[in-house]
């Protein structure tokens, strides 16, 4: 039995040392089983909810549907502090109460009270149209948005639910999540004062449920010592388990009560923990953040565990709002485990396990089923990278035409067995020595999240994207005006652009700033499924902006599987200082003005090519060498702007270009007056051409000495030019992203 395995009696110690013990079972294996196919959950729609003097300010953001357009509502809502503050303290009553038949009829009118009092009138049918997953992103504390009715269900059971806070303090750059071959658990439970009777079987049933599906390190009673659990955090597991007391005493911050009274605080979470787990906290109040007088913003948000689990790396944490102890939460927490370790995103599977409690009459009368909050991306899938297992494609030789009675002797039958083995040692070894096939990856639009993000930070935040993932062979990276182009001639979604175009993976980035920070989120996406395959943040002060776009790129390679070595990683460091920031933006606005965007056309009926849709509506370019004549006055045409950019001749290029207004001449001259000794190289280049169009998207490296700074400047950009060709003779449309 298990139980044996974390008890604290006389008879369990009497079986091993008191040392933190093992679970583990390395040959244990996930049974296989068909699963039903997942609905796609491409983005995660975003309600962000802030306080201001006299009431509430709401954005709904829903990427599929808001994506293309220029504009965002934001809806004002009046309402009094003192209401905010009775309506938070009646739904913390309810949470806290004891196990009623009558609880789901309370939790329902108390909810519609909530829906009713808080969400703006006017934003009701949008939010009625999300299905899926909702991630409320907020700087308050304290509000069950779980326990919402909108006369219909609870927002807990109507949406996966997860909840981003929006904090004050530079977050850390963190590695993308990635579980073990097999997943490693820790299940801590702690009741030194012997008053909460449910921590020894939360734990048992804990351990029970995972057991089949991952190895486990279990610590409980007095093995849960403060110096057992901080050396466990250290090693990286993929989920941690804590049940227990969480205390506060006068003048110091929340922390968990381990043994002996001894207390680990939020600050010792995040110093020791490590890797990116999934944590679950059934303790009092782990998920509170309320402010005491004479707190400053900062210790405001450290002062709960939930926050040390989140700043020191954690994907998502699961908390309570208020105290959980009673035997119900240990069977939410494992069916959340289940759902979460069987693919589904993690904001699905806490839906669904609420929904499971709730049905079972015994558990829908606790108030632990809407006590559970969590925080991160609802979306967020732990299995990203898993599949089904399958046998591989294996050369065996074919079996000769069957002979009467003789192909049973013995030694036949050995020969065959030879045969067969032979076979299959020879396909895993082919199987083995083929080297495997680049992802192919495109880089999608960036949006803003604020009225505050400037045009050049997005456009650098891209092409900076583009410019390091290329240097990577792993990667196919797609040229981003072959993506818009083909999303603006057909209407397609992104997503839909990216299947038609046979991407594995699609990265979606966002920037937001107040004119000092910048926050800088990205998406990735696998194109199959639709599932959210890995989030990342990277924030920092804005004269940091270039670092920034560095990690958020190494944080992209490495949830793409992409490690990048020291000599790459010096390499993309030494082009992309913060001290080439200014530079940058000039070479950006050299390039000219954006191509004019054409009007998108109807769709065509299945099988006809819509009019004007030229080159950029299918997929069967003509590739570089496909059409000699016009690659090699494309490439020479590269090298008369190359050179010309080195010889610092704005007629020369204007030469070059359809047109070129005072904007740009103006741009160009700044440009070189700033450069010395300018070099340029063009290289990479990659051409798809139909008549009297071409897509040219190529590196282009400058290198010089800058007359201001007196510093070594190395810039390497990206770049996609639209060309046409005029009297038999190609030139440049333009450089620039349409806008």
């Amino acid at each position: 039995m298990l139980g044996a395995l974390h008890r604290d009696d006389a008879r369990a110690r009497g079986c091993r040392p008191e040392t933190p013990p093992s679970l583990s079972r390395a040959a244990a294996r996930v049974p296989r089983r068909a699963r039903a196919a997942r609905p796609r959950m491409r983005f995660v729609p975003t309600l962000s909810v802030e306080w201001s003097a006299g009431g509430l300010r709401f954005r709904l953001d829903v990427p599929e549907q808001d994506l293309a357009e220029p504009l965002l509502e934001e809806v004002r809502h009046p309402l009094d502090e003192d209401t905010l503050r009775a309506l938070e303290q009646s739904a913390d009553a309810l949470l806290r109460g004891a196990e009623s038949a009558g609880f789901p009829d309370e939790a329902r009118a108390r909810g519609a009270v909530l829906y009713r009092t808080l969400v703006p009138p006017r934003l009701r049918p949008r939010l009625h149209a999300v299905h899926g997953p909702l991630l409320i992103s907020t700087s308050l504390y304290g509000m069950p948005w779980e326990l919402l009715h909108d006369d219909a269900e609870f927002w807990g059971l109507r949406y996966g639910l997860g909840k981003r806070l929006v904090m004050d303090r530079a977050l850390p750059a963190a590695a993308s999540a990635r579980l073990h071959p097999r997943p490693r658990a820790l299940v801590i439970g702690s009741d030194p004062r012997g008053d909460l009777r449910f921590v020894e079987q939360e734990v048992e049933a804990i351990c029970e449920a995972l057991e089949p599906i991952a190895d486990i390190e279990c610590v409980s009673g007095r093995l849960a010592t403060f110096d057992a659990v901080t050396t466990y955090l250290g090693q990286g597991f993929d989920l941690i388990h804590y049940c227990g007391h969480l205390v506060a005493s006068a003048g110091a911050n929340p922390a968990l009560l381990l043994a002996e009274e001894q207390t680990l605080s939020a600050a010792a979470i995040e110093a020791n923990v490590t890797g990116r787990p999934l944590v679950f906290l059934n303790a009092c109040a782990s998920a509170r953040g309320e402010g005491r007088p004479g707190e400053s913003a900062w210790e405001a948000t450290a002062s709960s565990v939930v926050h040390g689990f989140l700043f020191g790396g954690a994907v998502a944490v699961v908390g309570t709002l208020c105290e959980v102890a009673d035997r119900h939460a240990a069977a939410l927490a494992a069916a959340f485990y289940r759902g979460a370790l069987e693919r589904l995103p993690i904001g699905e599977a806490l839906r669904a396990a609420r929904a499971e409690c709730r049905a079972e009459p015994e558990s829908a009368s606790s108030p632990t089923w809407l006590s559970v909050v969590l925080y991160g991306n609802p979306a967020q899938v732990l299995l990203p990278g898993q599949v089904e297992e399958r046998e591989p494609a294996l050369s065996v030789v074919p079996a000769r035409a069957p002979v009467p009675r003789r192909l049973t002797r013995p030694a036949l039958r050995w020969a065959a067995l030879v045969v067969l083995v032979v076979g299959l040692v020879a396909g895993m070894v082919h199987l083995r020595l083929q080297p495997p096939q680049p992802l192919v990856v495109g880089v999608m639009e960036v949006r803003s999240r604020g009225p505050n993000v400037p045009p050049w930070m997005r456009e650098l935040t891209r092409d900076g994207l583009n410019t390091i993932l290329r240097k990577f062979d792993r990667l196919r990276v797609y040229a981003r005006q072959k993506i818009d182009f083909l999303r603006e001639k057909r209407g397609l979604t992104e997503i839909e652009a990216a299947e038609t175009l046979g991407m594995s993976k699609m990265l979606s980035a966002t920037i937001d700033t107040d004119g000092a920070v910048v926050t800088l989120d990205l998406e990735v996406v696998d194109v199959s499924s639709g599932l959210l395959q890995a989030s990342e943040r990277v924030q920092g002060p804005q004269e940091k902006f270039m670092e920034l776009q560095t990690q958020l790129a190494v944080a992209a390679l490495r949830a793409l599987g992409v490690e990048p070595t020291a000599d790459q990683m010096q390499e993309i460091v030494a082009s992309r200082g913060n001290e080439t920031l200014d530079a940058y933006r000039l070479l950006r606005d050299t390039l000219g003005e954006p191509v004019k965007k054409r009007e998108a056309p109807k769709p065509s009926r299945p099988g006809e090519r819509a009019p004007g849709t030229s080159w950029l509506e299918g997929r069967g370019l003509a590739y570089a060498g496909e059409r000699e004549g016009d690659d090699a006055a494309i490439h020479a045409l590269l090298r008369q702007y190359a050179a010309a950019l080195e010889a610092k001749r704005v007629d020369q290029l204007a030469g070059l270009q359809v047109e070129m207004g005072p904007a740009q001449r103006a741009s160009l001259q700044r440009y070189f007056d700033i450069a010395r000794d300018l070099h340029v190289r063009i290289s990479d280049v990659d051409l798809a051409v139909e008549g009297d169009e071409a897509l040219a998207t190529f590196t282009r490296e400058d290198t010089f000495l800058d007359v201001g700074s007196g510093r070594h400047m190395h810039l390497e950009v990206r770049i996609s030019g639209i060309l046409t060709k005029q009297q038999g003779a190609w030139k440049i449309q333009g450089l620039r992203d349409p806008e």
